[in-house]
C-alpha cells in the first residue's frame, strides 16, 4: 500500500507522493521509482546514487544473477521494488503495524497498476483508524510497564535502604559510598569531569563513560534531579553508587527506548574533577592538597593523550621548568 506509506510518513521528504492521476503501469512509474529510492535510506545498507563515489572500474553485475532475469531492465525494475518494500516493512513494523504480507502486496500492485479496491480518501479513513488503534495499544503498554517498574522499584528501596553503607536522603534519593574523595564538593554551577555507568534495576546497562574510553564533562544543574542532588554532595575524587527513583530521574514519560515509564536507575559515578578547578582548589588561588587530575581536551583524547595523575611534590618542578623555558619560548618568538 504505497499510498499508505506516504500517509504514515507525512513529515518526512515527499519522495512517495503521487500525483494526482494514478500511474497505469509500471513503465511509467521507472522514473519515480529511481526518484524514490535514491531519496531514502534502506536498510540494505546500500549507497545512495548521491553519495556514491567514482571508481576506477564500474561495478558489474555477478552473471548467476543476471541468469534469473530476462533483461537488464527487468533485473533493475524487480532491484527496484525489493528495495522499497523492504524499506516500507520495516517503517511499517517500527511504528508498530502488522498485516497480511499477501493482503499489502496485492494492495500496493493494485494502486501502482490503477486497480485499487479503495480510494484515496477511503485510504486515509482506514489508516486514521488503524493509527488511533495503534496509539491507543502503546498507550496501554506503557501504563502497564509503568504500573510494574514502579512496583519493582518501591520494594527495591525498601529492602535496600536497610542495607549496610546506604544512605537515603529525604528526597528518596539512596547512595552508597565506593570511595571517598578530598577535594571540594561540586557547586551548583559548575561543570563536573566524570566517568560513569548507568543500568536499569535488572541490570541493564544503558549508558556509559567507560565502554567510550573517555570520561564525560556534564553542568550540576543541567542533569537529572538525582545526579544534581549527589553531585554537590561528592567531594572531588569520590565514587559512589546511586539509587535514583523515578521522580528523580525520567518520571513518566521515561527516555524511550532504554528507559520505560517510571523506571529507577542505578549508577556508578566517579568525579574525577570540575572544570576549571583543580583538585583541592579552593579558588582563585589554588592550593594542593592532593594529587592532581589533569583531564586532556577532546582533541587531545583523540591524538592518544591520556589521563595524567599529578603528585601534589612534582607540581613545585613542574612549575620550576616551565619557568626555564619561558624565555628560550619568549627569544622564539620574537624571531
Amino acid at each position: 500500500m504505497l499510498l499508505g506509506i506516504q500517509i504514515m510518513t507525512q513529515q518526512t521528504p515527499s519522495q512517495f507522493r503521487f500525483s494526482e492521476s494514478k500511474m497505469v503501469t509500471m513503465k511509467k512509474t521507472l522514473s519515480w521509482l529511481t526518484v524514490a529510492v535514491t531519496a531514502t535510506a534502506f536498510s540494505f545498507g546500500t549507497q545512495t546514487l548521491a553519495q556514491d563515489t567514482v571508481a576506477a572500474e564500474p561495478p558489474k553485475v555477478a552473471d548467476e544473477i543476471n541468469a534469473r532475469f530476462g533483461s537488464d531492465a527487468e533485473r533493475n525494475g524487480y532491484v527496484l521494488g525489493a528495495m522499497i518494500a523492504d524499506d516500507m516493512v520495516n517503517r511499517v513494523r517500527r511504528m508498530g503495524y502488522d498485516g497480511d504480507s499477501e493482503a499489502i502486496t496485492k494492495g500496493f500492485t493494485d494502486w501502482v497498476m490503477d486497480k485499487s479496491t479503495l480510494s484515496k480518501p477511503e485510504i486515509q479513513q482506514v489508516f486514521a483508524v488503524m493509527q488511533a488503534e495503534v496509539r491507543k495499544q502503546e498507550e496501554e503498554k506503557r501504563q502497564n510497564a509503568g504500573i510494574k517498574n514502579q512496583a519493582e522499584a518501591d520494594s527495591f528501596f525498601a529492602k535496600n535502604a536497610k542495607e549496610e553503607g546506604v544512605v537515603q536522603l529525604e528526597s528518596g534519593l539512596q547512595y552508597k559510598v565506593i570511595e571517598m574523595g578530598e577535594g571540594e564538593k561540586p557547586g551548583l554551577t559548575d561543570t563536573v569531569i566524570c566517568h560513569y555507568r548507568g543500568t536499569l534495576l535488572d541490570g541493564t546497562e544503558f549508558d556509559s563513560s567507560y565502554s567510550r574510553g573517555q570520561p564525560a564533562r556534564f553542568a550540576v544543574n543541567k542533569v537529572i534531579k538525582g545526579w544534581t542532588e549527589a553531585l554537590q554532595l561528592m567531594p572531588i575524587g569520590s565514587k559512589w553508587q546511586l539509587f535514583i527513583p523515578q521522580q528523580l530521574a525520567y518520571g513518566a514519560a521515561g527516555s524511550p527506548p532504554r528507559i520505560g515509564p517510571f523506571a529507577m536507575l542505578i549508577f556508578e559515578i566517579e568525579v574525577l574533577g570540575v572544570a576549571g578547578k583543580a583538585v583541592g582548589s579552593t579558588g582563585a588561588q589554588p592550593v594542593v592538597t592532593s594529587d592532581i587530575i589533569k583531564v586532556p581536551s577532546k582533541a587531545e583524547l583523540d591524538k592518544g593523550a591520556k589521563i595524567e595523575v599529578i603528585k601534589a611534590e612534582d607540581l613545585e618542578k613542574l612549575q620550576k621548568a616551565a619557568q626555564e623555558n619561558q624565555p628560550a619560548a619568549d627569544a622564539k618568538k620574537d624571531e
